[in-house]
């Protein structure tokens, strides 16, 4: 079982583009390329108590493009790369015996594979010191991969999000700092055993600017299912039909906290370093997280006929610290 996720990815993004509430000019955008790296070593059931079950580790390469239509308007498209490897006792191999359900992916070794298509668009609905901007989203699964199994890369489920993100400097009190956050409601169509998932996804940063090419970033990341399956720790998987157990993952009514900390290091006008490190606080009916770490970076361009003053991820400190790139499940 595996928290409700398209990937390892909570608290992935480079600091400063998790709000997506500042929308460069027109033609401007960026390009993110991010490495992570996973480890989950405990699974959560519904009254929060945990075991070890075996661990899982993930490796994952993202791809993120972010591009204004206009001063207000923005899309990105993200693509992610994903490699998964189970090592413990309780393998997924099959579902009590039937051999259609048979999957390989929990032998020991990796396994990956490109998981879904990220599809955002969103627009500055204000452009005063609290920048507000709503935003609808569609997650699509690449191919039809495998959700059975420990070291499955995702899902592989249709989700449509609707959400707003807000974020402001908090000059003039504290002009260097900024807090920013971001909520979505994720609905997926009709999956197995009679539920369609409903979740709420939230995050918070608060950052300080350092210096002009300096910051340091904390962050919270929470996924909240509103409907779905239970795990009994002392009956899971045995309580669950041949169908529930197939798609367990997928259905579970889980509850993930996550939080972690970044830092972020402007190279040039248009390219911008980072490194995150976060760890699982609170679960259920899923895994939780050892610890999720992030490396990347991201390049600024533009079309227009000059070239940006300043990479949108870091910008200098009398501008809005807050970016137009997106982020994950």
């Amino acid at each position: 079982m595996r928290a409700a996720r398209l990937l390892p990815l909570l608290l992935a993004l480079p600091p400063g583009l998790m709000a997506q509430a500042w929308l460069p000019a027109q033609g401007d955008g960026s390009v993110s390329i991010l490495y992570q790296y996973d480890i989950s070593r405990l699974h959560s059931y519904e009254d929060g108590r945990t075991n070890d079950r075996g661990h899982t580790y993930f490796d994952a390469m993202i791809v993120n493009t972010d591009f204004s239509l206009t001063d207000r308007l923005a899309i990105q498209i993200g693509l992610p790369f994903v490699e998964a490897r189970y090592v413990g006792p309780k393998p997924h191999l099959l579902v009590r015996g039937d051999a259609s359900t048979e999957v390989a992916i929990d032998n020991g070794n990796y396994h990956g594979g490109f998981q879904d298509f990220r599809f955002n668009v969103r627009y500055a609905l204000s452009r005063r010191a609290l920048k507000i901007t709503p935003f609808v989203e569609a997650i699509l699964p690449s191919h039809a991969y495998s959700s059975f199994g420990h070291a499955a890369i995702g899902l592989n489920e249709h989700e449509y999000r609707m959400g707003v993100s807000v974020g402001r400097r908090l000059n003039p009190i504290l002009p260097k700092a900024f807090v920013q956050g971001q909520y979505a409601f994720g609905f997926t169509p009709y999956v197995a055993a009679g539920i369609a998932p409903r979740r709420s996804y939230g995050e918070l940063q608060l950052g300080y600017l350092l210096s002009r090419r300096i910051s340091f970033q904390g962050s919270s990341a929470l996924t909240w299912s509103h409907n779905g399956l239970d795990y009994d720790i002392n009956l899971f998987p045995t309580n669950l039909t041949n169908e529930q157990y197939l798609n367990h993952d997928r259905i579970a009514q889980s509850k993930l906290l996550d939080a972690g900390g970044s830092v972020s290091y402007l190279v040039n006008k248009s390219t911008n370093f980072f490194v995150s490190v976060s760890h699982s606080f609170y679960g259920t009916n899923g895994h939780l997280r050892y610890v999720v770490t992030t490396v990347g970076f991201t390049k600024a361009f533009t079309t227009a006929s000059e070239k940006a003053s300043v990479l949108a991820a870091l910008p200098e400190a009398n501008k809005a610290m807050v970016c137009t790139c997106a982020k994950t499940k």
